[in-house]
This record gives C-alpha cells, sequence and structure tokens, in this order.
C-alpha cells in the first residue's frame, strides 16, 4: 500500500472483509494527515470506522481521532461522531467521539462569538448551522435576539429541527418577533414540533397578526396543536379577511369534522363563504 491513498481507495479497503486490511488502510490514512497529505473526507472516515465491527480497527480510528491535528468534519462525520457518542460499541469509542463532539461544539460557539463582533451575519449564520449539526440547542438558541433577521431564522428552522426542550423558551421568543419573516419560520418550527404546550399561547395569538401571511402560517401550525386548544381559534379564522387564510382554517378542522359539533357548524355557515374556493373546500371537508 502506498504511502499517500486516496479516500475512495480508502473507502474500498474499508469494506474489505479482513479488518487486518481495514486496519491497514486507516493506518495509510494516518500517515497521510500526519504529513498534510490527506485527502479532504478523511476525518469523516476516521468518524466512521468507530463503528467497526471489528476492536483493532476501532482502537486504530479513535487513536488517530485523538492524536491528529486539524481534521476536519463534514456534516456526515459529525453524524457519526454523534452516534458514536451515543451508543459505541466500548468506552474508548464513546469517549473519544463525546471528546470531539464538545471541542467542535466549543469552536463553534466561539465562532459564532467572533462573527457577532465582527458584525458578519453569514458567520454567524454558519456558526448556528454547525451548531444545529452539534445538536447544542441551547447555543443555538443564544443567537435568538441575534441583529440580523437571516440569523434569527436560522436559529428559529435549527431549533425546529432539534426537538429540544431547552429550545423551547428561545422559540417562542421569535414566535413574537417583530419581523414577520422570522415570525413565519418561527411557526413552522413550532408546527414541526406539534406545538407543545409552552408554544401554544404564541401561536394562537399569532391568528390575530396584522400581516396575512403570518395569520396563514399561524392557522397551518394549529393544525398540528391539540382540539382544545386549536378549535376556537380557527373557527375565527374562518372570517379572516383574506381568502387563503380561511381556505386554510377549513383545511386545518377537517381533521375534526366528524368528532366535533361545533366544527361542523362552522364548516356548515362557511358553506356561504362569498369565495367559490373556501365553499369547495367546506364541501370536501364535510363530506
Amino acid at each position: 500500500m502506498t504511502r499517500t491513498i486516496r479516500l475512495d481507495q480508502a473507502e474500498e479497503f474499508l469494506r474489505d472483509p479482513d479488518p487486518v486490511t481495514r486496519v491497514d488502510a486507516l493506518t495509510a490514512l494516518v500517515r497521510a494527515a500526519r504529513t498534510g497529505e490527506a485527502p479532504r473526507g478523511t476525518g469523516d472516515t476516521f468518524a466512521w470506522a468507530l463503528a467497526d465491527d471489528h476492536e483493532d480497527v476501532r482502537r486504530v480510528a479513535a487513536d488517530a481521532l485523538r492524536d491528529l491535528p486539524e481534521l476536519y468534519f463534514g456534516d456526515d462525520g459529525v453524524d457519526a461522531l454523534l452516534l458514536a457518542a451515543a451508543g459505541g460499541r466500548d468506552t474508548a469509542v464513546r469517549d473519544t467521539a463525546a471528546d470531539l463532539i464538545g471541542i467542535l461544539a466549543k469552536g463553534a460557539g466561539e465562532l459564532y462569538a467572533q462573527g457577532f463582533e465582527d458584525d458578519e451575519p453569514q458567520v454567524r449564520i454558519q456558526a448556528v448551522i454547525g451548531l444545529v449539526a452539534l445538536r447544542e440547542a441551547a447555543r443555538v438558541a443564544e443567537a435568538a435576539d441575534d441583529p440580523s433577521r437571516e440569523v434569527r431564522v436560522a436559529v428559529a428552522d435549527g431549533l425546529g429541527r432539534l426537538a429540544r426542550p431547552s429550545g423551547l423558551p428561545a422559540l417562542e421568543h421569535l414566535l413574537a418577533d417583530h419581523d414577520p419573516v422570522v415570525r413565519i419560520a418561527a411557526l413552522t418550527a413550532a408546527a414541526e414540533l406539534g406545538i407543545p404546550e409552552p408554544l401554544e399561547g404564541r401561536v394562537v395569538t399569532s391568528i390575530a397578526h396584522a400581516n396575512w401571511q403570518v395569520r396563514g402560517h399561524a392557522v397551518r401550525a394549529l393544525a398540528k396543536a391539540r382540539p382544545e386548544v386549536a378549535v376556537q381559534p380557527l373557527i375565527k379564522a374562518l372570517h379572516d379577511r383574506t381568502v387563503d387564510v380561511r381556505r386554510a382554517a377549513v383545511q386545518a378542522l377537517e381533521q375534526w369534522a366528524t368528532d366535533i359539533p361545533e366544527v361542523v357548524t362552522a364548516l356548515t355557515e362557511t358553506l356561504a363563504d362569498p369565495d367559490p374556493g373556501v365553499r369547495t373546500q367546506a364541501r370536501w371537508s364535510l363530506a
């Protein structure tokens, strides 16, 4: 085996059934990394090798991850480290992965702080994305007051994807953001989470927002909420001045049309809506 090995070759060797061959592939990558000749993606390769069936392969990968400086990890490698930290086959693997996740999270946090000081929104957005990849909900939430709308949108999106209780206070804060675009992002995230109880009040009050797009997203979000929370605001939304909001309200209420009498009554009254599309949607909901 040559001193420097291409990543595609290493991956081929790492699929070999012989663990000695897999160890040789990792060893070649270690040598290349020490001289700065390793291909991009080497960090990800080591990270996934932590899940190897053979302890010798896992040991070489763990040693490399601990000892090699400046390894780059893409999203794929971060996912592998998170899996290894949570359910690695042995203590050394779990400890190595957990330590690296901590280092990466710290680095991303420092990047955010540096970007904030330099007033570069794009840098802060990238830091938020990195923290989301690392499942650092609490640190993502720290950016909820960022002066940049785009950063706050990234925070809302990230908190929705992470679905962690530690992110709910920040998401509740974003649901009251002065910028409609941020509110819409927060409503979308709240819907993805199924409208947890701490967010219910903010989602309901968004039904009365001056921006019709915010109202429409609030209606769609309430379709994911408990009926005792959602039904009354949605019935009110059937009388919204904007057609798209009324249509969304009909669609949201349809799921309860066979269970809740007041929903049936409200949808029946909507058959007299001035918009033919709303009337058609109401007929379908009652069918």
